[in-house]
């Protein structure tokens, strides 16, 4: 009758702690950083009504991970809640910025077929607001120009959003081979586990 009981408490008090898992960003502007401090480093903005888990708490900050992106960082408690706002969102349009950089970097792409014959960017997916996917040529992660190209591609991200922005490069199986985002004085390039 005990075991029963105790997985019965179990069982509940996990649902609610799944539940309470989830949680979404409530103000218009607001940030993703590294730090639970509003001086350290920007991850990237985020809009209203990004969805994210709940993975720690730390006085007024919420450690937070975006599943689309893969990526940990911290957000002001008071930004979040864990009901998804309603209504239309009034944000910067990062469906219309993803679509001129998309068009951009494919356009790159091709430049340098016609100028080197080497394959580059394959695709290009937007994860939503300042975060997109580049897919690239498996043997463009291997040449020596590669990091370069991938800077260019992040400035032209960056620049179209006019904000931090974060960019994944991942091979033709759609696996993440390193990220760019952000930083404090020039975007940080960080390999992927």
């Amino acid at each position: 009758m005990h075991i029963k009981t105790l997985i019965l408490i179990s069982i509940l008090f996990f649902s609610s702690l799944s539940a309470r898992e989830k949680v979404f960003s409530v103000k218009e502007l607001s940030n993703m950083f590294i730090q639970p401090s509003e001086k350290s480093p920007i991850i990237y903005p985020i809009e209203m009504g990004k969805e994210f888990l709940l993975k720690d708490e730390d006085g007024e900050w919420s450690n937070v991970l975006d599943e689309k992106t893969g990526l940990v960082g911290w957000v002001r408690k008071d930004q979040l809640s864990p009901n998804k706002p309603k209504g239309n969102f009034k944000g910067k349009d990062y469906d219309q910025s993803f679509k001129i950089f998309k068009e951009r970097v494919l356009e790159m792409s091709a430049s340098i077929k016609d100028a080197i014959s080497v394959d580059t960017f394959l695709d290009v997916k937007h994860l939503g607001g300042a975060a997109a996917a580049v897919i690239a040529d498996d043997e463009w992660f291997n040449g020596k120009r590669h990091a370069n190209q991938a800077f260019q591609v992040y400035d032209l991200w960056k620049n179209q959003n006019q904000s931090p922005s974060f960019l994944s490069f991942r091979n033709e199986s759609n696996k993440e081979q390193f990220i760019i985002l952000s930083g404090p004085h020039r975007p940080r390039y960080l390999k992927s586990n």
